[in-house]
């Protein structure tokens, strides 16, 4: 093979793929596609010979004027396409005119004669693209059968099309500098095969890392890349070599080369239409070596092979950028594990950095052995930064593996709905087949097990337990009562935190708290509040003309805790509006200190202190503490009480809430009167009443114990934030928010005196990857991430399927909202969010129905809808992805539908 002669040792124009070890196979230099090539012929893979030309030689095609336009590419909007047409066609032309110096030519034409092959296949190596974080598949030019005469021409036109309008948009979506992108292109003689094809070193559809996904199709692979072809699908145990399923899909036609150059589609013989494409040995061999590349490159790989005459050929090798993280740490055991997502059960499914991470696992943990269950087990994993539990060993208890979807839907419907698919597939994995004799020998380890675990549980029992009866006798507890109580244990709970006089001291204390706490404050009550609403569901569906009234008992409580933030966000609107200084300095979105200073500003002022003295230790996704709480951030409450005074009329908030009061009052008289019939009449109806006294008693509360605990959360922000300032003022660390990306270990190292030795934005960039990735709400050890769609019959076409948790239908704009600190809702509008917690409240205030990604009907988004009367569906996988903002949509929250009319 040949390496360019005259530009070898530094900056060469030309390498050859077997320059491995010549310290020129870099990604700077050949481009992803050639710097997995060299490695892999290094590796002793069979790869077609050929060479690289580099991305000197396209650097050199550039003069000043092409690189003002590629500088000007990132003004452009990257969804204006037409202005991306206009730039990337100007520029492509460009490059097309340009020509290369001759050295640069007479070392192609060299690496040609030195490949000898009868014709060639130019592929592009952009240097962004088979990288793990960004693939660039499709985005760049591929040309096949290529004379020697038209490779300089090819390969010219490859660089031309680092500038396609797709790449473009590629790379302006991605955070990639057009500037500094680059490109090479890989030459290699040219393979007529007979079957082509790509095989996954992991399944790109469930995810799971121990099953090959093979695509084999006929010919030439460039009919099956495009599309043009849907080749055989081959599944392959890469453990045990067994082939799980083969479908032969019919393959009328193949691309095969021209005589004098490029490909074309030909017709297949009719008797060979659905003729397998691949044999087993061939499935096998293929599993090997892609066994064998996952293992080079150290994670899954999607490989490019051809066959001919019964070779393998490899042509191309890639991360797979789309697998979620497989759950760390590793099980200690061999069996398959079942892992749940803590952020579906908050309604809260969004990445975290690692400290938050690691400090939700130390607390998750601990909360295992509250709850009695063994604090040895590992119940804890981490993956893409977001919090599982593993749940293998309920699975392996018959009864509990038959319940538990049915048990995790009313938290998380996407839950439910994957721990079904999966134990639909797998459920003989979760099965202890056990003998008599090895039962009764387990039964003292076992008695053991449970006396211990009921005395660490104790704590959390009595809190869930005490009340439970009393709730239903008398009349219920005030509800200022309930907030004073959980209020007060909260922030004791914060000034224990707080307590020690250094930042390693807060640190720890941070870490530990959860260790100290024995006493909680009891729920029963709010338990017996749930118990009533399961039963008034099950009245609604055996008698449907007592839904609306079951609907309506449930809302309109002006002491509920979601209903006073809005309601306190509606109030200072209306301070705003008596004064108009005020209210068009929040309309002109000016900083709180120019508010402050027009005209009636100190009066507002007051008023939003006085708020966030009650609510200030809220946040926007309050679960990841690294987030600003609402004090230290009130912009978000400020862009609501903006939407407010745009969209309402002054005391139309309280007035709303009244109206829904009197109308719960209202259902209550009527329902007891639909129980007062027949001899046990009188019976019934006294039953209903104190039941729905009850419910309604103690529903109000059911957001205190979580505003309570929350202040637990506002000191775990506060106290690693000042330890972040702390390590920055130490020199330490370059910023403050650094800390956040430290593991624990590494921070009290740190905290100890010890260098820190991470690469911040690494970790940075890969919490940027995972924030875009959607979070599987069940995952398995094998990486596996069973489906969450949520069947159902009888659905319009096209519908998008969830839970429904308020009743209602409404037709409206939607409007899709990531960030509500940000984004705000207007009136009328539909909002489409990626969670719901309290954190999105003030955005509740004007929509007029809600679609959420995940919950259940007891999650804090659907609790709200419920309380506003809002049609809402929560658990739509990818609804905001599938959903744009300005698109016309119909939310059902009766069955659970959202349909795009658009």
């Amino acid at each position: 093979m040949y390496v360019c002669r005259t530009h070898y040792v530094k900056k060469p124009h030309v390498v050859s793929l077997s320059a491995a070890d010549d310290g020129t196979a870099d990604r700077a230099l050949l481009g992803g596609k050639g710097a997995a090539l060299t490695r892999l012929v290094d590796a002793g893979l069979s790869v077609p010979a050929g060479f690289c030309v580099t991305t000197v030689a396209y650097r050199e095609l550039l003069d000043e004027e092409t690189r003002t336009m590629i500088r000007e590419l990132s003004a452009i909007d990257p969804t204006d396409t037409e202005a991306i047409e206009t730039a990337g066609a100007g520029l492509r032309a460009r490059l097309r005119n340009r020509a290369f110096r001759v050295s640069t030519r007479d070392a192609i034409t060299d690496a040609l004669s030195d490949v000898s092959g009868e014709r060639y296949a130019v592929r592009s190596s952009a240097t962004a693209e088979d990288h793990p974080t960004t693939s660039f598949a499709g985005q760049h030019e591929t040309f096949l059968n290529v004379p020697s005469d038209a490779v300089i021409d090819r390969v010219r036109d490859c660089m031309a099309s680092l500038f396609t309008d797709r790449a473009i948009v590629y790379r302006a979506t991605n955070d990639v500098s057009h500037a500094q992108a680059s490109i090479a292109v890989v030459v290699q003689r040219m393979i007529n095969a007979n079957v082509s094809g790509v095989l996954f070193t992991a399944d790109p559809i469930t995810g799971n890392r121990h099953t090959a996904s093979i695509e084999a199709s006929f010919g030439l692979g460039a009919g099956l890349v495009s599309g043009d072809v849907t080749g055989d699908t081959v599944c392959v145990d890469k453990r045990t070599g067994e082939i799980h399923e083969y479908d032969i899909n019919e393959q009328r036609r193949e691309t095969r080369s021209q005589p004098d150059s490029g490909t074309e589609a030909v017709e297949r013989p009719a008797t060979e239409h659905t003729a397998r494409a691949l044999t087993e040995r061939q499935a096998h061999t293929l599993t090997e070596l892609g066994t064998e590349i996952e293992g080079l490159f150290g994670r899954p790989q999607d490989i490019e092979w051809c066959l001919a005459d019964g070779d393998v050929s490899i042509v191309q090798s890639r991360p797979i950028t789309s697998l979620f993280p497989v759950p760390e740490p590793e099980p200690a055991d061999d069996r398959l594990h079942a892992y749940i997502s803590v952020g579906h059960g908050q309604a809260f499914a969004e990445t975290m950095p690692p400290l938050v991470c690691d400090l939700w696992k130390a607390y998750t943990q601990r909360s295992m052995s509250l709850f009695g269950l063994s604090p040895t087990t590992q119940w804890v994993a981490e993956a893409g930064g977001r919090i599982y539990v593993d749940i293998t060993k309920p699975l392996t208890i018959g009864p509990l593996r038959r319940r538990l979807p049915a048990i995790m839907s009313s938290v998380s419907g996407s839950v439910g709905a994957a721990l079904d698919e999966l134990l639909a597939r797998r459920s003989g994995a979760f099965r202890d087949d056990q003998t008599v004799r090895s039962v009764l020998a387990s039964v003292p380890q076992i008695v053991n097990a449970v006396l211990t675990g009921a005395r660490a549980g104790f704590p959390l029992l009595r809190m869930m337990t005490d009340g439970f009866v009393g709730a239903f006798v008398g009349a219920p507890v005030p509800p200022d009562e309930e907030a004073a109580k959980w209020n007060a244990w909260g922030k004791q709970i914060a000034a224990r935190m707080r307590d020690p006089d250094t930042p390693a001291g807060r640190a720890r204390a941070a870490f530990n708290v959860w260790e100290s706490i024995t006493d909680f404050p009891p729920v029963g009550p709010l338990y017996a509040a749930f118990a009533v609403d399961v039963w008034l569901r099950r009245w609604a569906d055996n008698e449907p003309s007592v839904a609306d009234d079951v609907t309506a008992v449930g809302r309109g409580f002006p002491e509920e805790l979601v209903t006073r933030i809005n309601l306190g966000l509606g109030d200072l609107a209306d301070v705003a509006r008596d004064h108009p200084e005020v209210a068009a300095a929040l309309r002109a979105d000016e900083s709180l200190s120019e508010i402050e200073s027009s005209a009636g500003g100190k009066a507002f002022v007051d008023a939003l202190e006085e708020y966030l003295a009650v609510f200030g230790h809220r946040a926007t996704g309050e679960m990841d503490v690294s987030r600003p709480r609402w004090r230290d951030d009130p912009s978000g409450l400020l862009a609501a009480v903006r939407a407010n005074l745009e969209h309402s009329e002054p005391g139309s908030h309280r007035e709303h809430v009244h109206q829904m009061e009197r109308a719960a009052h209202t259902a209550v008289r009527r329902l007891e009167a639909h129980a007062n019939h027949g001899v046990f009449g009188p019976v019934r109806k006294r039953v209903v009443h104190q039941l729905l006294r009850t419910y309604r008693g103690y529903i109000r509360t059911r957001e205190y114990p979580k505003h309570g605990v929350a202040r637990m959360f506002a000191a775990w922000h506060e106290i690693f934030r000042d330890t972040g300032e702390a390590l920055a003022a130490d020199g330490q660390l370059d910023r403050a928010t650094d800390v956040w990306f430290l593991r624990k270990g590494e921070l009290f190292a740190a905290l100890d005196g010890d260098s820190i030795d991470v690469d911040i934005d690494a970790r940075r960039a890969e919490f940027k990857r995972h924030a875009e990735m959607d979070a599987p709400p069940v995952l398995t050890s094998e990486g596996d991430a069973p489906s969450a769609r949520i069947d159902r019959t009888a659905v319009p076409d096209d519908a998008l399927v969830g839970t429904g948790v308020s009743a209602g239908s409404v037709d409206g704009i939607a409007r899709v909202v990531h960030d509500p600190t940000t984004e705000t809702v207007k009136s009328g509008e539909i909002l489409i969010a990626p969670s719901a917690d309290p954190g999105w409240t003030p955005l509740f205030l004007n929509a007029a129905g809600m679609v959420v990604e995940v919950g259940g009907r007891m999650s804090h988004g659907a609790l709200v809808a419920r309380e506003y009367g809002l049609p809402a569906v929560v658990s739509v996988p990818n609804a905001t992805h599938r959903i744009e903002t300005g698109q016309r949509v119909r939310v059902d929250g009766a069955d659970g539908t959202v349909e795009i009319l658009d």
